[in-house]
């Protein structure tokens, strides 16, 4: 404290100075709603509706800053109490704004491309484990979905919908190294986020930027500024949600009855008095909510910055603990970031440096969390799991194991994850227009998990982990990223703006990795005994291992002409390990124009009372290399107990084939634009059209079993992509209040235009089928279309039933698509798509003086989710043996108009025609509308600050997934079915990782 009780010395030998004056903006008018700031301080007034303003500050050094939607910034020194007297200028938009493109940056009034860019604020106060979750409806056409909220549980990121078969991530560049784990970021440390969307922006990333990319720039210190220390922490608790329930214990018993007696048994399930004693003993406990707890959560950053005339730093540290909500053992997640960030300026010569670290615990049980889940799902509100003596019970439904007693007996993994990114970036200005630069950086990452399966016995009967299995998996991985750069920027008679950049890059990867199961180890140490094996599926580094570089010439030459018409060319010439020396490399170039109308002379007067209008086109062709390692060449393996010799087992050799004719995927897009401001830049306004076809696809062929082999991925297909985005902003800064509000809005729909020559593929997800068709979107539903129920034996006369079935009135009656009597696949008809349409998201921020809320929706227009099994089907499949309050809506001779049919036991007629034949009833509408979050905080006056010796202190409530409004209310409608490829992950189902609202405090202190 000595430093900073030093640097505030002098002001407490100055006289405060009242300062007035009046502010107008260049046609004399007045300017109501001014913010003015004594600079270095959160000292603040505003000018009244007359342009005046009054504000008392430090002394007459201090400066004062206004500042004002649409204007340009000014600071003025306060002087001796002289009446001020301020002119602002119209900026038509914030043209000072600096976006962060590939290899360098941009003022956002010369930026030409489909570019959104997130700021920090977007991060701030928000309960948030990672940098992805943070974006979620924060840009237009990004989507962001989920498969669990468990602690270190994956995300899906898609820029722009579906344009590929395959793997559809964007490329993540981490200040300007290509690669890292968005994940392992702290996100308090970042600056800025920018998602490059169209070919004119992604080009110059080449092979890998046909998804988009996302440029992560961090945090530095400011040049000329004191040591600052800024503390941020955020503790709350994370509570578990359900969105169905189960019925009452007796009301469960009596509707097995019912669908006894539906089924034609002549005996019922349970008997009148075993009824009456469950509604008389109550419910226990749902063993669902039995095996969760709300969990602690912390959020904890601090850090040091400043900066001298030639250098700056900032030091940051932060800590993340998220408690896993099972109960048992304590489980869950834990990060630590330490991040240094230099720059230091020799005369013509600048240097960068940066390195981080990230240690990532996550503590887990030893199962699968879809397992523990469906088994505590799926058991009636009349068994326990635990007697009064702590022995854990199976029963009819659960018969080998219960998840309680997996939770806090069974074991756990622990996975201890380590990453060091670095990178030293040495630039020389040859001239003020010309500068040299050289970039290296890296990642080195290590990740190890040790597990131990323990023994736990249940009764009457069961045992889980009679194995008793121990693993231990490392793998260690290496990337390295060498760059050089010339870059040219110059201004020609004031009004041409020449710049141009000409680079060259190579990267390299390679990872190695050793696993070692055994099994029937000792039970309480896990070490070997006299009967412990080692699994055949152990492995050693060089059966697991990879290698791949990629060479790269890139460069971008850009012009503009006063500000008002604007060209931009980039390209990246590629050459990867992945292909065959003949057809390695391949060339990615794009074209970018603008216009800006409102720099017209005849619009004119336009620019200067409403704003700016500029429009943007670009064309490009990208590419994508998401294919495995040397499948240009044939590769051989070895294999234990390939056959049978002498009544030993013997190893054999197996092989894949090659494809060398094995090239890049290659998408190319058009993409036009439209950026205006009005009001003098209090509403902005952002509109994008995209079209996009990808072209070459990588796609693995469908090879028989009987082939003996497997075939490497080959080109052949094409996927076409479009739609459209909005992002408005409106701000107002009143006498009393300062509002902003931003919308964002956006739609990407796709359709396969080939897939080998017209053939298609179904595949199975549980009770329907996916289709990869051309001329549909890729994975549409397939299944039969009901069409009510039958009432009556008269309707079933005659009609068309799936083939070899018998239907009872109250049965599901389907489409008979082509009208040949008979219900079977050729009546199937195609559904929706499962990935996400309209996806948007609202913030909103309110100050009343001291006072701020921020309140954030996020949400999805349009969606056709799947939802599967126990949660469709009562008693599903003789596996579920519960049903829940949304499944009491089922048909009888009363209700005749329900949402399921009758209940039946499972393997008659009626259950195989209703649940076995896979139609829309597993269909559901997963449009949503979430508050993501919500805040609510206080910032301490000045003068309080000033008896405290500390530039700020605000305090804030949060909270997270608080409210949300959907057609379908017993599912998180947010969770996604798919991954990223678009293949089946196994959500929406009672399967799933409860749901979590967020409740927290939160203290940001400044020094």
């Amino acid at each position: 404290m000595l430093l900073l009780n030093s640097g505030n010395a002098f002001a407490y030998f100055q006289e405060p100075v009242i300062v007035t004056g009046i502010i107008k903006d260049t046609s004399g008018e007045t300017l109501p709603g001014v913010s003015i700031l004594e600079k270095g301080t959160t000292n603040s007034a505003v000018s009244d509706l007359d342009g005046n303003f009054t504000i008392r500050v430090g002394s007459s050094e201090s400066v004062l800053v206004f500042s004002y939607i649409g204007m340009t910034t000014i600071e003025r020194k306060a002087g001796n109490g002289t009446p001020i007297n301020v002119v602002m200028e119209n900026s038509a938009t914030s043209l000072e704004e600096v976006v962060v493109v590939g290899y360098g940056t941009q003022k956002r009034t010369k930026v030409i491309g489909a570019i959104d860019q997130v700021r920090d604020e977007d991060f701030k106060g928000r309960a948030v484990v990672n940098t992805t979750q943070a974006l979620q409806g924060k840009s237009p056409s990004l989507t962001i979905q989920q498969t669990n909220s468990e602690p270190g549980a994956g995300l899906n990121i898609n820029i722009r919908g579906i344009s590929t078969l395959g793997n559809n991530s964007p490329l993540i560049v981490i200040d300007g190294i290509v690669g890292g784990d968005i994940n392992a970021l702290n996100p308090a440390d970042i600056e800025s986020v920018s998602v490059l969307k169209d070919a004119g922006s992604a080009a110059i990333y080449g092979s890998r930027a046909s998804n988009g990319v996302v440029l992560i720039t961090t945090k530095k210190g400011s040049k000329e500024t004191p040591l600052t220390v800024q503390l941020n922490t955020l503790t709350g608790y994370n509570v578990p949600y359900y969105f169905t329930k189960p019925v009452h214990g007796y009301e469960n018993a009596m509707l097995r009855n019912e669908a006894a007696f539906n089924s034609g048994e002549s005996n019922a399930v349970f008997t009148a008095d075993q009824i009456a004693a469950f509604k008389a003993k109550g419910d226990s406990e749902w063993f669902a909510e039995e095996i969760v707890q709300p969990a602690l959560q912390q959020n904890h950053n601090i850090t040091v910055s400043g900066g001298s005339a030639n250098s700056t730093y900032l030091v940051s540290l932060g800590y993340l603990n998220q408690r896993s909500n099972f109960v048992g053992p304590s489980k869950g997640m834990e990060r630590y970031n330490y991040r240094v960030n230099l720059t230091n300026e020799y005369g013509r010569f600048k240097l960068t440096s940066i390195l981080t670290y990230s240690k990532q615990k996550i503590t887990d049980h030893s199962s699968s969390t879809g397992t523990l889940m469906v088994d505590a799902f799926r058991v009636p509100l009349y068994y326990d799991q635990v007697d009064a003596d702590g022995n854990y019970l199976t029963n009819d439904v659960l018969q080998q194991f219960n998840s309680l007693g997996i939770l806090e007996k069974g074991g756990f993994r622990k996975y201890d994850n380590d990453d060091v990114f670095g990178s030293l970036n040495a630039e020389f200005k040859i001239a003020d227009y010309l500068k040299f630069k050289t970039v290296f950086g890296g990642r080195v990452w290590n990740n190890s998990q040790f597990a131990r399966v323990k023994e736990v016995r249940f009764l009457p009967q069961g045992i889980y982990g009679a194995d008793r299995n121990t693993n231990d998996e490392t793998r260690k991985s290496l990337d390295l990223n060498t760059q050089f750069l010339l870059q040219f920027d110059k201004v020609f008679a004031d009004k041409h703006t020449v710049g141009a950049l000409i680079g060259y890059s190579n990267e390299n990867h390679s990872d190695r990795g050793i696993g070692i199961f055994k099994q029937f180890t000792d039970p309480d140490l896990g070490t070997p005994v006299s009967e412990t094996v080692i699994a055949e599926n152990s492995y050693n580094s060089n059966d697991s291992s990879s290698k791949n570089s990629l060479n790269s010439l890139f460069g971008r030459v850009s012009y503009d002409f006063d500000d008002k018409y604007f060209g931009e060319f980039s390209f990246r010439y590629d050459g990867s390990s992945k292909f065959r020396k003949e057809i390695r490399w391949g060339f990615f170039p794009s074209a970018t124009l603008g216009y800006n109308i409102a720099r017209e002379d005849f619009m004119q007067s336009y620019w200067n009372k409403v704003g700016n209008i500029k429009l943007r086109a670009s064309y490009g062709v990208l590419g994508n290399q998401n294919v495995g390692n040397f499948q240009y060449q044939t590769t051989f393996f070895t294999f234990q107990n390939a056959y049978g010799f002498n009544n030993e087992g013997v190893s054999g050799t197996g092989y894949n084939f090659a494809n060398q004719d094995l090239q890049w995927e290659k998408a190319a897009t058009f993409n036009v634009g439209l950026d205006a401001d009005f009001f003098n830049g209090a509403l902005s306004l952002t509109a994008d059209y995209f079209n996009k076809t990808t072209s070459d696809i990588l796609i693995p062929p469908q090879v028989p079993g009987v082939f003996g082999t497997g075939l490497p991925d080959f080109n052949a297909g094409k996927v076409g992509s479009k739609g459209w985005e909005v992002t408005a902003t409106y701000r107002h800064n009143g006498k009393l209040f300062n509002h902003s509000l931003t919308l964002t809005l956006g739609d990407a729909r796709n359709e396969v235009l080939d897939f080998n020559n017209g053939q298609e593929r179904l595949t199975s997800v549980e009770e329907l089928q996916v289709i990869l068709r051309e001329g549909l979107p890729f994975n549409s539903y397939v299944g039969l279309k009901r069409d009510g129920y039958f009432n009556s034996w008269e309707e079933i006369q005659g009609a068309a039933v799936p083939e070899g079935i018998s239907v009872s009135p109250g049965d599901n009656r389907y489409v008979d698509l082509n009208k040949d009597g008979v219900i079977n696949d050729a009546d199937k008809f195609i559904f929706g798509n499962p990935f996400p349409r309209y996806t948007f998201g609202a913030t909103y921020n309110l100050g009343f003086k001291n006072f701020d809320l921020s309140i954030f929706i996020q949400g999805v227009g349009k969606r056709t989710m799947m939802i599967r099994g126990e949660l469709v089907e009562p008693f599903h499949y003789n596996y579920g043996m519960t049903m829940y309050t949304h499944q009491l809506d089922f048909w009888t001779p009363q209700n005749p108009d329900a949402a399921y049919p009758r209940l039946a036991n499972n393997g008659t007629q009626s259950n195989t025609n209703n649940f076995r034949r896979g139609s829309d009833m597993y269909l559901y509408n997963g449009a949503y509308a979430r508050l993501k979050n919500i805040q609510l905080g206080y910032s301490l006056p000045k003068k309080l600050l000033e008896s405290l010796d500390i530039a700020g202190l605000r305090m804030y409530v949060s909270g997270q997934n608080l409210l949300t409004v959907s057609k379908v209310k017993f599912v998180d409608p947010e969770l996604s079915e798919f991954n990223n490829s678009m293949t089946p992950s196994g959500g929406n189902s009672g399967r799933a990782y409860p749901s979590l609202k967020y409740y927290g405090l939160g203290l940001d202190v400044m020094f």
